[in-house]
């Protein structure tokens, strides 16, 4: 993995240190140090070495954000038999645990759909989930 010391001394490639660190307004020794990955730029550096060089922070820090919901449809559509072994062994249990609890079947089944319902009467028209005032 590329670190953020490889990626600057790549970045700066037509200057020196002693150019790049009067750019960014630091010492020379401090961007070297950022260059051997023994120190790491504060956040308002970051700002100013992506924006010089026109290039994002996460690409220079190496942040990857985690995979969106995109990712689990997939996985969704090309096994959704997991997804229905999962549902019933959920609601198996909700069943035996509502069994412990003297809880008959259609009961915790009636208060699902009043919970749906509940949940759906207080969604907006437009879709959109309300927020707590």
């Amino acid at each position: 993995m590329e670190t953020l010391g490889d990626k600057l001394k790549q970045l700066r490639r037509q200057l020196t240190q002693e150019e790049l660190a009067l750019i960014l307004q630091v010492d020379r020794s401090t961007l070297a140090s950022w260059e051997v990955n023994r120190r790491e730029p504060d956040i308002a550096t970051l700002l100013r070495l992506a924006d010089h060089f026109k290039v994002s922070i996460d690409w220079l820090v190496g942040y990857q954000p985690a995979q969106s919901g995109a990712k689990t449809d997939s996985t969704f559509q090309e096994h959704p038999d997991n997804y229905q072994i999962k549902a019933e062994q959920t609601w198996q249990k909700i069943i035996a645990t509502a069994d412990r609890y003297g809880v008959a079947p259609d009961t915790v089944y009636q208060l699902l759909e009043l919970n749906i319902k509940l949940a759906q009467s207080l969604k907006p028209a437009n879709g959109q989930e309300q927020k707590p005032e």
